[in-house]
């Protein structure tokens, strides 16, 4: 009999903790695609060394702000930096902010994360935002390294890791009934 009583208990916590928070079992039950999380690191060292940002990164870089998608590859970071890119991980293209499906195509196969994907399967579209990332700035971007895009600008260096089409079209579906919703 005690048994029943704590399930019963349980039952009614959960659902009070619902009810008060403004949750539907629906938001517990369906997966967010359009949720990120927000991380920092003081170095570009540490940053890489913790796995934060990718072994491409150069040293000296400081105050790394970085937003990643939590249910997929997407990620926007900045750091401030006054220097050069290594030439040995990064190419530059031949046109700012246009790169050419040759370029992406390398690009990607120089990265662990898209080395077995086609250009075409990973999306140019950045849905992540952040107070610090400029307007348009995949349009600014000089340099591949991997599967960031990158430029730099008044001491800091910005790169965006696009996510897979299928991510983003279903980021945009879920977002465009979210806003149906209200």
């Amino acid at each position: 009999m005690n048994k029943n009583r704590y399930l019963a208990v349980g039952s009614l916590s959960i659902i009070s903790a619902l009810l008060l928070s403004g949750c539907s079992v629906s938001d517990l039950l369906s997966d967010k695609l359009d949720e990120s999380t927000t991380r920092t690191a003081e170095s570009s060292s540490e940053a890489v060394a913790n796995g934060l940002l990718p072994n491409w990164v150069p040293d000296g870089g400081t105050n790394i702000e970085l937003v990643q998608r939590n249910t997929g590859n997407e990620r926007i970071f900045v750091m401030d930096y006054e220097g050069k890119l290594s030439d040995g991980q990064c190419t530059t293209l031949s046109q700012v902010g246009d790169p050419t499906d040759e370029e992406l195509a390398r690009a990607y196969a120089s990265d662990p994360r898209t080395k077995d994907l086609e250009a075409e399967e990973i999306s140019t579209t950045r849905t992540l935002d952040a107070e610090w990332w400029p307007d348009n700035a995949q349009e600014r971007t000089t340099d591949l390294c991997g599967r960031f895009w990158v430029h730099q600008a008044d001491g800091k260096l910005y790169a965006f890791a696009p996510d897979l089409v299928a991510q983003v079209q279903a980021i945009e579906k879920e977002r465009a009934a979210a806003e149906n919703s209200k």
